[in-house]
């Protein structure tokens, strides 16, 4: 069954690299099925960030008020060079993540359980030592940041 999905969603798929997208939209597509079965919705609420976003992302709890929400400098985030997204769950319209952690964290899991299972090139937050972002997944490009970003910096694709 396919889901339709909010245009927020729909928006940040859409600026994600166009190699990337087949993939994050088979993603949102086992993610609304996770969500949905835990009476849940569920949306993308980021995707592609310029580095002068990760930039402002970074400075949160750093120069900037706020707790640290990222160790990923501008040119170190998957998100700059299109191939991640982050979900937001949310349960009557509320933002569950910060206020349910558990119940979030399970959602996650699942969803990774699921896309795995699938076979799908993508990585989960969750899985990180350092700073577990739960609701963080990227597509599994096969090359380093470092490549990305000399990628990126020569015009060529950051996915081949």
């Amino acid at each position: 069954m396919r889901h339709t999905v909010d245009t927020r969603t729909q928006q940040n798929l859409a600026r994600l690299d166009l190699a990337v997208q087949p993939t994050m939209r088979e993603v949102t597509q086992v993610a609304k099925s996770v969500a949905k079965s835990f009476k849940l919705d569920i949306t993308v609420i980021s995707g592609h960030r310029s580095y002068e976003q990760q930039a402002d992302l970074y400075a949160k709890g750093r120069t900037a008020p706020g707790s640290i929400v990222t160790y990923a400098k501008p040119g170190s985030s998957n998100h700059n060079f299109g191939t991640a997204i982050d979900f937001g769950i949310f349960a009557g319209g509320k933002y569950l993540d910060a206020r349910e952690p558990g119940l979030t964290e399970r959602v996650y899991l699942a969803i990774f359980n699921n896309i795995e299972a699938e076979g799908l090139r993508v990585d989960w937050g969750g899985n990180w030592k350092r700073l577990k972002d739960t609701p963080h997944f990227e597509y599994r490009t096969g090359l380093t940041l470092a490549e990305m970003r000399e990628r990126k910096e020569a015009g060529l694709p950051v996915v081949t």
